[in-house]
C-alpha cells in the first residue's frame, strides 16, 4: 500500500507504543488467576494496557482507511472489517480485531464488579499474539509499497 511518509510515520509512532503495552501485558501473563483478581493494581495495569493498546491499534486502522479515500467506518469494528476487506490485513485478524474493539469497548465504559476480571484475565492469556499479529500484518501492508 502507497501510504504518505507522515501517515507511515503517525502509523509506525503507535506501533511502537502497542508493542510497549504489550510488553507490558506479557509480564503480567506470569499472575495466576486469584493474584490477578485479588490484585487491584495488577487489574488496573491489565485494563488500561489493553484499552490503550486497542485504541492505538484502531487509530492505525483509520489512518490505514483514510489512505485508501474511502470513509472512515462509524465503529471500531467496522474499520477492522474494513482493513480485512481491502486485504490490507488477513480475514481472520479482521474478526480477532473486531472482537478486540469489542472488548476495548467493555473496559472503556464499565469499571469495578461491571467487569468480569476472568475474562479479562483470558484475554491477557490468550489474546496477545492477535495484536502482535495484526501490526506485523499493518508492517507488511506498509512494506508492499
Amino acid at each position: 500500500m502507497n501510504v504518505s511518509e507522515e501517515t507511515e510515520n503517525r502509523i509506525l509512532e503507535k506501533a511502537e507504543y502497542v508493542e510497549e503495552a504489550v510488553t507490558v501485558l506479557a509480564q503480567k501473563q506470569s499472575l495466576d488467576k486469584e493474584s490477578y483478581r485479588t490484585d487491584r493494581e495488577e487489574r488496573a495495569i491489565v485494563e488500561r494496557e489493553f484499552q490503550t493498546a486497542i485504541e492505538a491499534c484502531i487509530d492505525i486502522a483509520k489512518l490505514l482507511i483514510a489512505e485508501t479515500e474511502r470513509e472512515i467506518p462509524d465503529t471500531n469494528a467496522e474499520q477492522f472489517a474494513t482493513l480485512g476487506g481491502l486485504g490490507l490485513i488477513s480475514e481472520e485478524t479482521s474478526q480477532r480485531m473486531q472482537k478486540a474493539a469489542g472488548f476495548r469497548n467493555i473496559l472503556t465504559h464499565s469499571y469495578g464488579p461491571d467487569i468480569d476480571d476472568t475474562e479479562v484475565y483470558q484475554h491477557l492469556q490468550n489474546e496477545l499474539t492477535w495484536i502482535v499479529k495484526y501490526l506485523r500484518e499493518v508492517r507488511d501492508c506498509l512494506d508492499n509499497e
